[in-house]
């Protein structure tokens, strides 16, 4: 009887034991599946990233080509209070042009607008 009942005991621990295996190989497989998933949607964003860096990379070789092709275009023509256009000064020079672009009033002053139809002219075989 005593053998009985360990017997029973050992039979409801082994039940509880495989009850409690079948639900951590369940969690194993669900945790696999999302692994996957996460090292698929990895994979994606890299490659997604890679394309980008290249595209970044194709756009700043466009850039420079542009900027070098702004800079021979417009190196015999002097802003006002400004050196000769450079790679030095690129960024100042163009925010300067922008500003005088931008600004109507400068458009009124006929040296300010003569200087702005050279450098329409000069520009004018710029490819973008």
């Amino acid at each position: 009887l005593e053998n009985d009942e360990e017997i029973k005991q050992l039979n409801k621990e082994i039940s509880e034991l495989n009850e409690s295996n079948s639900e951590m190989e369940a969690a194993m497989v669900k945790l696999q599946s999302q692994i996957s998933s996460m090292e698929k949607n990895l994979k994606n964003i890299e490659e997604e990233n890679k394309i980008i860096e290249e595209q970044n990379e194709a756009l700043f070789l466009e850039l420079s080509g542009l900027s070098q092709a702004l800079i021979q275009s417009l190196a015999n023509i002097r802003l006002p209070h400004m050196e000769p256009i450079s790679e030095q000064n690129f960024d100042a020079y163009v925010n300067t042009l922008t500003d005088m672009y931008t600004n109507q009033e400068c458009y009124q002053n006929p040296e300010n607008k003569d200087l702005l139809e050279t450098i329409k002219q000069a520009v004018k075989g710029i490819q973008v």
